[in-house]
């Protein structure tokens, strides 16, 4: 079995994502479990994709990056019905991934062993996802994350709570620069971002995002930010059988 007929295969239907112009699809991936198709993997990738994982000095980071971009092709073309390599993803001068001439909004994290795919038509979309363990380091870094509501809040966690929270809110802010497409151009500490609350992408202005946490198991921290209305689906997609077989 090919990359392609795997990733068939680990849909959760036949038709998904494309069910639904409103849906917005969130595909999550363990890289380890799809690392056998890697060689499949680079064949789907273009030129730039190729060389934005071949500046990974670390090879292990480089295979990781390899099957980050060719899953993301993969969801996106069974979104918008081409096959992976014909799909028009582009970046724009922020690093942003965009589809040429398509209503199709998409967002990518990658961390780790872990990605997470975002696409919809119903708007722009971003998508955050961090390993739990980062919460350890979260602490040391909550002045440049928090606007100063937020860290009065937080002083009256325990340091246990307290970094949970930091990733999570970590998580949403970075799912919310992504959909107003302004990278770290805006810095984190100017705004506040609750969970399930509805923000303005680009001050001042109008169009809206509500930020919302995915409960997605233990290992992983995720949160989408999507237009209000649309509903949020958020899937594990697992390859049923290995490389190779029948």
């Amino acid at each position: 079995m090919d990359l392609r007929a795997a990733f068939r295969e680990a849909l959760p239907s036949p038709g998904w994502p494309a069910s639904s112009h409103s849906q917005v699809a969130v595909a999550l991936f363990e890289l380890a479990e799809w690392r056998s198709w890697l060689a499949d993997a680079a064949g789907l990738l273009d030129v730039a994709d190729t060389a934005r994982a071949m500046r990974q000095r670390n090879a292990a980071h480089r295979d990781d990056l390899v099957l980050t971009y060719a899953l993301h092709r993969l969801l996106l073309g069974a979104r918008i019905g081409v096959d992976a390599v014909a799909v028009p993803l582009v970046r724009d001068a922020l690093g942003c991934p965009r589809l040429r001439d398509s209503p199709v909004h998409t967002s990518l994290s990658h961390s780790g062993r872990w990605a997470a795919v975002a696409v919809t038509a119903a708007g722009p979309v971003g998508v955050d996802m961090e390993p739990v363990d980062r919460r350890a380091v979260m602490p040391g870094i909550a002045e440049r994350l928090c606007h100063p509501s937020e860290l009065a809040a937080l002083a009256a966690l325990a340091p246990s709570e307290r970094a949970t929270a930091l990733l999570e809110l970590w998580v949403r802010k970075e799912a919310l620069l992504k959909a107003a497409g302004v990278g770290m151009a805006r810095e984190m500490d100017t705004f506040c971002a609750p969970d399930d609350s509805v923000q303005q992408l680009s001050p001042p202005e109008p169009v809206e995002t509500r930020l919302r946490m995915l409960g997605m198991g233990p290992d992983v921290v995720v949160a989408v930010a999507a237009p209000p209305q649309a509903d949020v689906e958020c899937v594990w997609l697992r390859p049923r059988m290995e490389a190779g077989a029948a």
